[in-house]
C-alpha cells in the first residue's frame, strides 16, 4: 500500500474544491427537488432526511473519532482498520433493528412511513460505507479520494433527480432515487478501499477502539442532532407547509457552512499528532491559524448570503418562496459562528478534552430545544430561525469558556477578528444597504485589508508561501540551464 501523504497545503486544495462542488450540486438536486415538490410533501422529505442523518449517527457511535485516534499511532493501522469495519457493520444493522420499531411507533401517516423508509434504507447504508472510505483516507491523509467520493456521490444526485422529474416519477419514487445515490457512492467509496486499504478480518479485535468512546459518542450525538433538530421540533409546533418553508430556508446556510469545514477536515488528523507527540505549544499555533482561516471564510459567506438572499431565493425557488428570504438573512449569520466553534471545539478535542465539548454540546442541545419550540410557536418560521442563531451563539461562548488557551484565542482570534466583521459589516450597511452588490464587495474588501495589514500571521504565512514558490520555481530554471549545459 502507498502510505505517501500529502501536504496540508495540498489536502485543503483537495477537500476545498470536492466540497464546493459537492455543496453545489447537493444544494442543486434540493431545489430541483422543493419545485418538484409542493410544499407540504418538501416537509415530509424534510423530516425524512433529518431522520436518515441522526440514523447515520448511530451507525458510527463516535467510533469514527476514537480510529483516528488510534490509527495516527501507525502501530498496526490494518488490524485497527478491520476491527473499525467489523464495529460499523454491526452498528449498522442494530441501528435499522432499533430504528424500525421507534418508526413505526412515532409515525401512523402512512405518506409520511413510506417516504422515510424510501429515502432512509439505500441513505444509510450509503452514508455509512462512505463515512469509512472518508474517515480511513482522512487518516492517511490522502484527501484526493476523498473529493472522488463526495463528487462521485454528488453527480449521482444529480442524475437521478434529473431522472425522477424526466419521468414525472411519484414523490416516494423520487426519494428512493434519491436515496440509492447515496448508496451508489457508498459502493464506490467500498471500492477505493479495496484497491488502496490494508484489511485483515482474521486479526484479533483491537479494544482500543473503544477506549475512552463515551466522550465521542455523546458529543457525536449532539453535533449530528443539531442541525436536524428544526424539521424534528418544528414537525410537531408548525404545519408541514412551514416546515417546508424552513427547510428552504435553511439549506443554503446549512450547505455553506460545510465549506470551512473544509479546513477542519485537513487539520484534524495533524492535531491529533502534536497532542500525542505533546507538542502543545505547536498544537495551540496550528489551531489558532485554523480558527483563523475558518472564520474568515465564514465571514466572506456570512456577508455574501445576507445580500444575495432575496435574489437567491427568487432565482433557485422561485417567487412563491420569497417568504423564506427573512429567515434566511438571520440564518447567515450562523455561517461566521460556524468557522470559530468548529475550529475551537476541534481544540478541544484533539487535545483529550472531549469532555468540555459535550458538556457545550448539552446546553446547546437544551436552549435548542427550548428554543426552537417556544419560538416557533410565537413567531413561526422567523422565530425558528432565531432559534438556530441563539444555539450556535450559545456554543461560541461556550467553547471559548472552555479552552484552556481562552486568553490566547481571544487576543489573537475573536477580538481582532470579531471586530474586522463587526465593524466593517456595519458601516457598509449603514451606508451602502440601498446597494446590496456594492455593499457585498465592500464589507468583504473592508474585512480582508484589516486582516492583511494588522495579522502578522497570515501576512506571514502568505509571504513565506510566495517566497517558496518563488525559490522553487527559481531552483527549477537552474537544474533546466544545468541539463541544457550538460546537453551541450
Amino acid at each position: 500500500m502507498n502510505t505517501k501523504k500529502n501536504s496540508i497545503f495540498i489536502n485543503i486544495v483537495h477537500l476545498f474544491y470536492s466540497t464546493i462542488l459537492s455543496n453545489v450540486l447537493n444544494a442543486a438536486t434540493l431545489i430541483l427537488l422543493a419545485n418538484y415538490f409542493n410544499s407540504k410533501n418538501y416537509g415530509i422529505f424534510s423530516v425524512a432526511l433529518a431522520l436518515a442523518m441522526v440514523m447515520n449517527f448511530f451507525t458510527d457511535l463516535g467510533v469514527s473519532n476514537t480510529f483516528l485516534r488510534e490509527g495516527t499511532k501507525l502501530e498496526n493501522l490494518g488490524r485497527t482498520f478491520s476491527s473499525y469495519m467489523k464495529i460499523r457493520i454491526v452498528c449498522l444493522l442494530l441501528t435499522f433493528i432499533v430504528f424500525s420499531f421507534g418508526i413505526g411507533i412515532l409515525y401512523q401517516e402512512q405518506d409520511v412511513l413510506y417516504m422515510i423508509y424510501s429515502l432512509m434504507i439505500p441513505m444509510v447504508i450509503g452514508l455509512a460505507m462512505q463515512s469509512i472510505g472518508i474517515t480511513y483516507f482522512q487518516l492517511i491523509e490522502r484527501m484526493q479520494f476523498i473529493a472522488s467520493i463526495k463528487i462521485f456521490s454528488s453527480v449521482a444526485l444529480i442524475i437521478s433527480t434529473a431522472v425522477s422529474m424526466g419521468l414525472q416519477v411519484d414523490v416516494h419514487t423520487a426519494a428512493f432515487l434519491y436515496g440509492f445515490s447515496y448508496l451508489s457512492g457508498g459502493l464506490y467509496s467500498l471500492y477505493l478501499l479495496l484497491k488502496k486499504a490494508e484489511m485483515n478480518w482474521r486479526t484479533s479485535f483491537e479494544r482500543q477502539l473503544l477506549t475512552n468512546l463515551s466522550p465521542f459518542l455523546i458529543s457525536g450525538l449532539f453535533i449530528m442532532l443539531i442541525p436536524q433538530l428544526g424539521p424534528l421540533v418544528l414537525e410537531k409546533t408548525l404545519p408541514l407547509t412551514l416546515v417546508g418553508l424552513f427547510a428552504v430556508a435553511y439549506r443554503i446556510p446549512s450547505a455553506l457552512y460545510q465549506i470551512p469545514g473544509v479546513i477542519a477536515g485537513a487539520f484534524f488528523p495533524l492535531l491529533f499528532k502534536q497532542y500525542n507527540r505533546g507538542e502543545l505549544g505547536e498544537h495551540t499555533r496550528l489551531n489558532i491559524l485554523q480558527m483563523k482561516i475558518m472564520s474568515y471564510i465564514g465571514m466572506c459567506m456570512t456577508i455574501s448570503l445576507f445580500y444575495l438572499a432575496a435574489y437567491l431565493v427568487t432565482l433557485l425557488f422561485g417567487a412563491e418562496w420569497g417568504s423564506a428570504v427573512q429567515p434566511l438573512k438571520i440564518l447567515a449569520f450562523i455561517i461566521v459562528l460556524q468557522g470559530f466553534n468548529i475550529a475551537i471545539a476541534d481544540g478541544l478535542t484533539t487535545r483529550g478534552l472531549q469532555n468540555r465539548r459535550t458538556i457545550v454540546q448539552f446546553f446547546t442541545i437544551t436552549i435548542g430545544l427550548l428554543s426552537f419550540y417556544y419560538m416557533s410557536i410565537n413567531y413561526a418560521v422567523a422565530g425558528a430561525a432565531f432559534a438556530v442563531l441563539t444555539m450556535e451563539i450559545v456554543s461560541f461562548i461556550g467553547y471559548v469558556i472552555a479552552y484552556p488557551e481562552k486568553k490566547t484565542v481571544i487576543a489573537k482570534v475573536i477580538l481582532p477578528y470579531g471586530s474586522f466583521f463587526t465593524i466593517s459589516f456595519s458601516l457598509m450597511h449603514y451606508s451602502l444597504s440601498k446597494h446590496p452588490f456594492i455593499a457585498m464587495i465592500s464589507t468583504i474588501m473592508m474585512v480582508t485589508a484589516a486582516i492583511l495589514l494588522l495579522d502578522k500571521q497570515i501576512k506571514h504565512l502568505i509571504t513565506g508561501f510566495i517566497k517558496k514558490k518563488h525559490n522553487s520555481k527559481h531552483v527549477q530554471d537552474g537544474r533546466q540551464k544545468e541539463n541544457g549545459k550538460i546537453a551541450n
